[in-house]
C-alpha cells in the first residue's frame, strides 16, 4: 500500500518482505550483543556492528518498497525462498565476523541449520564459544520455528490477497487454516501462543535448576523444535531427570499443532478429542518409546532407561534433536526405529519438520481406497482423515509431495555417499536433514557433529535442510521460475483468472 514518503518507492513484494526479514535478523543480532555484554563475552562490538549493518540494509529495503495490490502466486514462492536465503546469509555473518567459524560455507551451514530448526552443527567445541554467539544460535532457531514469513504477515498492515498464500507457502502441512477473518490476526495469534509458550517454558526450566541465560536459550530451541544447546552434551549436561521430563512435555507440545493449542486455550476443547492426527501422534510416541525401551539394550535403572527412551523418541518425532543419551550406541533395532522416525515428523501446523503425520494418514486412506478398487473398480470412496473428507486436489498435492520427498531423500543419500561417506551415515544424514532433526547415526551421531562429513556432503545437507523446512514446492518453483519469471507470471495470472 502506498503512503506519503519523501523518496520514490518501488513496488516489490520480495524486497519489502526481505527487508523486514533482515530487520528481524538484525534485531536478533543486536539482542545477542546485549547478552554477550551481560555475560562478559568478547564479541560485543562485532555483534553490534553486524546487527546494525543488517538492520540498516533491511530498513532500506523496507522503506524504499511497498507491496503491490495484486500478488501473483509465483511471486509468493520467490519471496519466501529469497527471504530464507537472505536469512541464511545474514545469520552467517556473525559467525565469520567474530572468528567463531573459519569459513563462510561452514557459517552458512550453521546459519541455515539454525533457521530451519535442524540443529545440525559444525561448531566444535560448543562450550567455550562466546555467550553472544551461542545466544544467536538459539535466536536463529526461535525465528525460524514459527517462521519469519508468519511474523512478517503478523506485522504488516496489509498484504492484500496474498497473505494466505504467504502463510501457506511457508506453513508446514498440506493445508492452511485461517483462525480469524483477517490473515494478519491469525498470524499474530499464532505468534502470541508461540511467545507465551516460550516464556512459560523458560520459567519452568529455571525453576528446575537452570539459570536465566540457559533457561532462555533452551526455551528458544525447545519451542522451535530446534535443539541447539550451549553445551556439548546438550540437555545431558544437567544430569537432571526433572529438566528432561520438562523437555519431553515441551517437545511433545511443540510437535503438536499450534492452531489446535490456540483453540484449546480459547476454551474450545472439542477439536482436541476429535483430532485423529493427535491420536496418531500419541500412539507413535508411546508405541515407539516402548519398542525402543525393550530393544535398545541400555543398562541402568529401569526408570532412567524409560526416560531415555521416551526422550529420544520425542526428540526425534518432534524433530527437536536434543540429546541425553548416545542412541548411536544402542542396539540396531532401536536405531532402526529412530532412523524411520527421522523424516516423518510430528503434526501439521507445528514447528516440527518432516513429512508430517497428517500426510501419512492421507496416504494410508488413499492406499486403502485404491486397494478396495482392485475388487470393486467402480467404487466411489473419498479420501478421509478421520471424519474430514479431503478434496482430490489436496490428495494429489499430498501424494505429489510424498513422491518428491522420497526422490529428495534417495538422491541426497546417493550424493552424500558419492562424497565418500558410509551407507548408514549417508542414509541418516539425508533423513535427519530433510526431517530437520539434527543428530543422526554413524558419523553424525548425537555425540558427533557434521564436520565429520566432507564439504560436498555438507552442501548437499544444506540444500536438503532448506527443502525440508520449506516443504520442497516453494524452493523448486522459485528456482524454476527465476529464468522465465515473466512467462510463469503470465501463466499464473491466467490460472488464477480461470479459477
Amino acid at each position: 500500500m502506498k503512503s506519503t514518503f519523501p523518496f520514490r518507492r518501488r513496488q516489490s513484494l520480495t524486497l519489502h518482505v526481505v527487508g523486514i526479514t533482515l530487520i528481524v535478523s538484525g534485531a536478533g543480532i543486536v539482542f545477542s550483543a546485549g547478552v554477550d555484554r551481560w555475560k562478559g563475552g568478547p564479541d560485543v562490538g562485532v555483534l553490534v556492528l553486524c546487527g546494525i549493518a543488517t538492520l540498516l540494509i533491511g530498513t532500506l529495503g523496507f522503506l524504499f518498497t511497498y507491496i503491490p495490490k495484486s500478488i501473483d502466486l509465483i511471486d509468493v514462492f520467490v519471496t519466501v525462498t529469497l527471504s530464507w536465503f537472505a536469512l541464511a546469509i545474514a545469520g552467517a555473518i556473525p559467525y565469520v565476523a567474530t572468528g567463531t567459524l573459519d569459513s563462510f560455507d561452514n557459517a552458512l551451514f550453521e546459519s541455515i541449520s539454525g533457521f530451519t530448526t535442524t540443529g545440525a552443527t559444525v561448531l566444535r567445541p560448543i562450550e567455550g564459544t562466546s555467550p553472544g554467539i551461542l545466544m544467536w544460535r538459539a535466536i536463529t532457531q526461535f525465528i525460524g520455528g514459527m517462521g519469519v514469513i508468519v511474523l512478517v504477515v503478523a506485522v504488516l498492515p496489509t498484504v492484500g490477497s496474498g497473505g494466505m498464500d504467504l502463510l501457506a507457502a511457508e506453513a508446514p502441512g498440506p493445508t492452511g487454516e485461517r483462525l480469524t477473518p483477517r490473515v494478519r490476526h491469525t498470524a499474530r495469534r499464532l505468534w502470541g501462543v508461540y511467545v507465551g509458550f516460550t516464556v512459560v517454558l523458560a520459567g519452568a526450566y529455571m525453576a528446575a535448576g537452570m539459570d536465566l541465560y540457559d533457561g532462555m536459550a533452551h526455551s528458544f530451541t525447545t519451542v522451535s523444535t530446534g535443539g541447539f544447546s550451549p553445551y556439548n552434551r546438550s540437555l545431558g549436561h544437567y544430569d537432571s531427570g526433572l529438566i528432561e521430563w520438562i523437555a519431553i512435555v515441551a517437545m511433545f507440545i511443540a510437535g503438536g499443532s499450534f492452531t489446535l493449542w490456540l483453540k484449546v486455550l480459547r476454551g474450545n476443547v472439542a477439536p482436541l478429542w476429535a483430532s485423529i492426527e493427535l491420536r496418531l501422534y500419541l500412539i507413535v510416541v508411546g508405541g515407539c518409546s516402548t519398542l525402543v525401551y525393550l530393544t535398545s539394550g541400555m543398562e541402568g535403572p529401569s526408570s532412567e532407561r524409560l526416560r531415555d527412551s521416551v526422550f529420544a523418541v520425542t526428540s526425534v518425532v518432534s524433530t527437536t534433536g536434543f540429546g541425553t543419551a548416545d542412541f548411536a550406541s544402542w542396539n540396531e533395532e532401536a536405531q532402526g526405529i529412530l532412523l524411520l522416525l527421522m523424516p516423518i515428523g510430528a503434526m501439521a501446523g507445528s514447528t516440527a519438520g518432516g513429512v508430517k503425520l497428517v500426510r501419512v494418514l492421507a496416504a494410508a486412506s488413499y492406499a486403502h481406497r485404491e486397494t478396495l478398487r482392485q475388487l470393486h473398480p467402480r467404487l466411489i470412496r473419498p479420501v478421509r482423515i478421520g471424519k474430514v473428507i479431503l478434496e482430490e486436489s489436496v490428495t494429489s498435492r499430498v501424494l505429489g509431495f510424498l513422491v518428491l520427498a522420497l526422490a529428495v531423500f534417495g538422491l541426497s543419500a546417493l550424493l552424500i555417499s558419492l562424497a565418500g561417506v558410509d551407507l548408514i551415515t549417508s542414509l541418516s544424514t539425508a533423513a535427519t536433514a530433510f526431517g530437520n532433526v539434527g543428530p543422526g547415526l554413524g558419523r553424525v551421531g548425537p555425540t558427533e557433529d557434521f564436520l565429520n562429513l566432507p564439504r560436498q556432503a555438507r552442501w548437499v545437507a544444506f540444500v536438503v535442510m532448506l527443502l525440508g523446512r520449506l516443504e520442497i514446492y516453494p524452493l523448486l518453483l522459485a528456482l524454476f521460475a527465476i529464468p522465465g519469471l515473466r512467462e510463469v507470471r503470465r501463466l499464473s495470472r491466467a490460472i488464477r483468472h480461470d479459477q
